[in-house]
């Protein structure tokens, strides 16, 4: 009984102290992204050329998604020298509808056969894989991620290269 009470006792003594933010991304094989043309509200994108990329696939029906949306486009307007592409497959009639009276945001695109999807193998909602400047995706991170994460931001601005 007394060493628990000590146990518990030293880990509050601790509880103070911050805890190092872990990197939530894990290292996939490399896989070099199909040529596949996004839609966006502007024309189409591309996957190459275009710095660091955190490809982040969502659907308007889909609720995790839908909470972290806004704190990923605000990341979108942050980045410099970097970008996110918020993908879905859904109908620009249901993105439009998903943004009400606002236009829709620049980073948002279309992957309207899923192609892009099923190279990399998502199947849940949300997913995200961080691609590099020559279009080979090199991390995921699985689920819901955090805009706000040092880690992902410092991936992200890694001269083209988020290993």
């Amino acid at each position: 009984m007394r060493r628990l009470a000590l146990a518990l006792l030293l880990s509050a003594a601790g509880c103070d102290a911050p805890t190092p933010e872990t990197d939530p991304s894990v290292a996939i094989t490399p896989l070099t992204l199909p040529e596949v043309s996004l839609e966006t509200a502007d024309g189409a994108v591309a996957l190459r050329g275009e710095g660091p990329t955190l490809l982040h696939f969502w659907a308007t029906w889909c609720a995790p998604c839908r909470r972290e949306l806004p704190r990923l486009l605000r990341l979108a307007e942050e980045l410099e020298g970097a970008r996110v592409l918020a993908v879905t497959d859904e109908p620009w009639s249901a993105v439009v509808a998903h943004f009400g009276d606002a236009p829709v945001p620049a980073c948002i695109a279309r992957d309207p056969g899923g192609e892009l999807a099923r190279a990399l193998g998502v199947a849940a909602l949300p997913d995200n894989y961080l691609v590099d400047d020559g279009g080979v995706a090199r991390r995921r991170v699985p689920g819901s991620i955090d805009a706000a994460s040092r880690a992902i931001r410092a991936r992200l601005s890694s001269s083209g290269d988020p290993r």
